[in-house]
């Protein structure tokens, strides 16, 4: 049912605002008569149509609903309480849209579906814990999910920001060194008449080239990248990061991560295996990946166990293949996938940490050799104008 905000006064003469659930802007105004509130403006709130709220600020309105729920707080008093104390505004004004349609007999899965802020996942969350009857629970494992998502994002970006920082600080002082330097080691000699050596010809003219056509070169390059980069599909895309050198690795362990994490939650929380493996696939950004997963939904959906459809996924690793086939044997899916993303997560961590370790000395020896290479074709010239005299 559709919402509309208005503004008015009450009996009493004071200003009052809020929201009321009705079928037109003619059945508000009636509504809001029968309350004794006389409004003096009245149109309809669409919601919100973008999901613009931040994962920090959606996970602690979570974590919150979740712990005043289970302590016994009744749902239209704890989203009242949050509505009011929220920090950000789009979340206070998605959270009052909830608490009007709960009172006019929605359940909490049906009011959230209507406001982009709360993701599809969490909708879904809601409404299997409305039908076990265990909503704060519910909640209160999402919440926990959020943060680890947060903390699994943070550390992916962080892994690849870092690596792409320092190169590109490297690349931009090196071609300012040979820029800046070679018109000067040209000047020097260029008044002795004689012939330069190779290495310092080749150093001054990579400097020349660089002086004169270095922007366009740059600017050309960028735009090709990009004509590149629309022309191909998002398939192509997502599997050029999985076959990118080193970083292709810290890309799949972040996919296994996300993918064993969420299954392991939703399993937990007692949604069927089907719809939890549609779940845990639609919250991965890899289409090589989810195409292959959904392979498994037809095959587990056919009478096929999880464990022998997972088999037939050439992406999934075989260790994550063997925790799901113990899981399935034992009993335990929830443990053994959660161990299996503690396990990937871990192996992020630890590639990031190598591929750090690693590239900062090879980015200064890398730089010593440029510096290396100006400092000889500097002094070698001199050197041999030395030997003549």
């Amino acid at each position: 049912m559709p919402l509309y905000s208005y503004n008015g006064s009450d009996q009493k003469g004071k200003k009052v605002s809020g929201m009321v659930a009705a079928a037109s802007r003619t059945q508000a105004h009636q509504k809001l008569r029968e309350r004794n509130i006389f409004p003096t403006a009245i149109k309809e709130d669409l919601g919100s149509k973008t999901s613009h709220v931040g994962g920090d600020d959606l996970a602690y309105v979570v974590m919150q609903l979740a712990a005043l729920l289970k302590s016994g707080i009744p749902m239209d008093e704890a989203l009242s309480s949050l509505a009011e104390s929220a920090e950000n505004a789009k979340m206070r004004r998605a959270l009052a849209r909830v608490q009007v349609r709960l009172r006019e007999g929605e359940t909490l899965s049906s009011a959230m579906t209507e406001d982009a802020i709360f993701p599809p996942m969490m909708v879904r969350m809601v409404s299997a814990g409305e039908e076990a009857g265990q909503p704060g629970e519910i909640l209160d494992r999402y919440a926990v999910f959020m943060q680890n998502e947060i903390e699994h994002t943070r550390a992916l970006q962080s892994a690849l920001a870092y690596p792409c920082v320092l190169v590109g600080l490297a690349s931009i002082l090196l071609v300012a060194l040979v820029m800046f330097l070679t018109p000067i080691i040209k000047d020097m000699y260029d008044s002795t008449g004689s012939e330069l050596p190779t290495i310092t010809q080749c150093m001054v003219s990579l400097g020349d080239f660089l002086h004169n056509w270095g922007l366009m070169t740059l600017v050309i390059g960028v735009v090709l990248l990009f004509l590149i980069y629309k022309s191909m599909s998002q398939l192509t895309i997502d599997r050029l990061k999985l076959r990118f050198p080193i970083f292709g690795n810290m890309v799949k362990a972040g996919l296994m991560a996300r993918w064993a994490r969420t299954l392991a939650m939703l399993q937990g929380a007692g949604v069927p295996l089907l719809r939890s493996l549609q779940m845990s696939r639609e919250v991965l950004d890899n289409e090589v990946l989810t195409r292959e997963l959904r392979k498994v939904e037809v095959d587990v959906e056919r009478g096929d166990g999880i464990s022998a459809a997972i088999r037939r996924v050439y992406l999934i690793p075989p260790l994550l293949q063997q925790f799901l086939k113990t899981g399935e044997r034992t009993g335990s899916i929830e443990p053994m996938l959660n161990s299996a993303a503690s396990f990937y997560e871990r192996e992020l961590a630890r590639a990031r940490v190598a591929l750090v370790r690693w590239l900062e000395p090879c980015l200064i020896i890398f730089m010593g050799i440029i510096v290396g290479l100006l400092v000889i074709s500097a002094l070698l010239p001199l050197s041999e104008l030395s030997a003549k005299l």
